[in-house]
Order: C-alpha cells, then sequence, then structure tokens
C-alpha cells in the first residue's frame, strides 16, 4: 500500500480531530508513520468504513442504565479476597504481613503479582521473591490495584465473537494501562498502579453492553459504521447512554474508589469528573492507544482529543513518541502475563 492511500485512510481514522492541535499533529505522524511500516492499513481497507446501507435503528428503545444494572444482570462478581483487602486498607493496625497473608491465599493471584513486579515494565533492581517483599517495595494500594487489574479480566468471558474479539479487547485495553501509568509517571503522581487499572478498565462497560444487549449492540455498531460516528456517540444515541458510564455504574457496584469509578466514567468527558487531572490521563491514554491502532473495544475511529484535557496534563510532545517506541514490547509482556 502506497503512502497517498495510508494517508488518506489515516485521515478518515481522525476524523474527528483537530489536525492543527499540538498532540493529535504528533499522533498522526506517528500513526501514519507506524501504519505505514507495519502495513496494518492494508487489513483495514478491506473493511469498508461505510456498510453498503444505513441501518434500521425506529425500533430500538432508550435503556435505563442503573435499571441494567440493578435488576436486570447477573454482574460478575470479584474474588471475595477483595472485600478482606478492603476491610485491612481500613483497618490503621494492618500491617504488610497481613496483606501478604490474604493475597498468598490466592497463589495463581500471587504468581501473576509476582510475574508483574519482577517484569522489565517495573525495572527493580534485583528479584522480588515474596508477595511480603512487593507490599513493602511496591506499596499496599498500588498492590491492591495490580490484584484488581488481574482479576478483572478473569470475569468476564462469555461474549459473543461476532460482537467483541476478546483477545483484541484485552489487548486494546492493557496498553491503555500501560499508557496511561506512562503518563502517570511522567508527570509524577503517586500511587500509579491505579492509573494502570483505569486504563485496563476504561472500556468494561461495553462488555456489559456486548453481554447483555448483543442485538442492540449490532445496531450500534453498524450505525456508528456507517454515519462515520465516534461509537461511544452511536452509543448514547440509540441506547440512551454510554459505555463510559456504564462501567462507571458497574465500578460503583463493585463498591470500587470513587476515584477509579470517576476516571473511567468520566474519560470521553473529562470535564465533568472529580478527578479531572486523573481521569484526563486515561482519556490521553485512550486516545493514543486507538491512533496507534493497538486492538479494539470495537471503535474504529480515533476518539477526539480534549484539547482541555491535553493543555491541563501539559505533557512534552516527544513523549508520543517515546510511548510508540516502547509500548509494544511493554504489552507483549504484560500481555503474556495477564492473558495466560
Amino acid at each position: 500500500m502506497d503512502l497517498e492511500n495510508t494517508k488518506e485512510y489515516e485521515l478518515k481514522r481522525f476524523r474527528h480531530n483537530d489536525l492543527a492541535q499540538e498532540g493529535v499533529q504528533e499522533l498522526f505522524r506517528l500513526s501514519l508513520a507506524r501504519c505505514s511500516k507495519t502495513r496494518q492499513a492494508h487489513k483495514a481497507f478491506s473493511k469498508p468504513l461505510h456498510p453498503a446501507g444505513p441501518t434500521d435503528v425506529n425500533g430500538l428503545k432508550k435503556i435505563d442504565p442503573k435499571t441494567l444494572v440493578q435488576d436486570k444482570i447477573d454482574l460478575p462478581s470479584l474474588p471475595h479476597i477483595f472485600s478482606r483487602l478492603i476491610a485491612l486498607m481500613g483497618d490503621s493496625k494492618s500491617g504488610i504481613e497481613d496483606f501478604a497473608r490474604v493475597i498468598m491465599k490466592d497463589p495463581a493471584l500471587s504468581v501473576r503479582l509476582l510475574k508483574i513486579v519482577n517484569s522489565a515494565f517495573y525495572g527493580y533492581q534485583g528479584e522480588i521473591g515474596t508477595i511480603s517483599k512487593a507490599v513493602a517495595i511496591i506499596g499496599i494500594n498500588d498492590l491492591y490495584a495490580l490484584c484488581l487489574g488481574t482479576s478483572v479480566i478473569s470475569a468476564f468471558k462469555t461474549i459473543p465473537i461476532e460482537l467483541a474479539d476478546m483477545p483484541s479487547f484485552w489487548i486494546h485495553s492493557i496498553a491503555c494501562g500501560i499508557i496511561a501509568r506512562t503518563i502517570a509517571e511522567t508527570k509524577g503522581f503517586p500511587n500509579r498502579e491505579r492509573f494502570f487499572v483505569a486504563g485496563l478498565l476504561h472500556d468494561i462497560g461495553r462488555l456489559i453492553i456486548y453481554r447483555y444487549l448483543p442485538e442492540q449492540t449490532r445496531a450500534v455498531l453498524d450505525y456508528a459504521l456507517h454515519k462515520a460516528m465516534l461509537l461511544y456517540h452511536a452509543e448514547s444515541e440509540l441506547l440512551g447512554f454510554d459505555h463510559a458510564k456504564m462501567g462507571g455504574l458497574l465500578i460503583k457496584k463493585w463498591k470500587l474508589p470513587r476515584e477509579l469509578e470517576h476516571m473511567v466514567r468520566f474519560h470521553h468527558s473529562v470535564e465533568f469528573s472529580q478527578y479531572p487531572e486523573e481521569t484526563a490521563v486515561v482519556h490521553v491514554a485512550d486516545v493514543i492507544t486507538n491512533a496507534f491502532a493497538i486492538g479494539t473495544s470495537g471503535e474504529q475511529l480515533v476518539p477526539q482529543m480534549d484539547s482541555l484535557a491535553w493543555k491541563q496534563l501539559n505533557l512534552p510532545v516527544h513523549l508520543l513518541q517515546k510511548i510508540e517506541e516502547s509500548i509494544d514490547t511493554r504489552l507483549s509482556e504484560m500481555k503474556n502475563i495477564l492473558m495466560s
């Protein structure tokens, strides 16, 4: 595929963005180079941006997402370990060994955590061989976040294959988590694992929609494709809510931290979050992940970069190239740990 055809395709993917915006301009340049180098666009060109005809959406009814979460569906439950960890976090007398003992009661979780903290992504000097040492080095809050992130993936398995490519979904989600953590590290945020988890879970509401509203999902996907709309706009128009709101409700239902709820709920509408800077990190990470076409949760276009969120973070533009150069290696390692 020649450069002109690749550029035309990338312009279509970035159609909802302002290419004059500094961050978007650099993202487009990197995405174009990435696409040309890997020729991923050739496969994408085989799938038209517009289907043959419009989708009939007249029969679709608006749905109350709160009712859906509370009454209509059997939500996946988090392992009992989380209620015990939350209780320990609220107990001022608890210590490292208390947390380690709880985590070690789940051998599979313990193994995954040790693999993660010993990965090149973390870069700690010397091998971390015990959960106690991991808690001591990483901290209770961050290790709790990692416990959460590694457990959620296994909670969603029964999604119709024609609606969602689950390996691709989790590749997209893990990449967003890695990029969110990288941005948080650049900005000097404490407790950076919360950003990894927020990135990992940012599209979790889409799995609820796919799993429990398959007919509506097909209509939304076709409608967005035909109208060249961003998928979350099509969700709002046809369903009355989007996946971000559903994800926020799910996290609230799980009684997870309010900050995490807002980072997921408002990652497409940062201005409404009570934690705007933290939510901006997830928003920018999601845009970057989509721009680099790393997996997909169903979206074919690049979501609009919120200019205020970009300015709020005040990221150096060269960080985008640094992320692009390192993401594939980091993703490969983390994917092997979390998806094995």
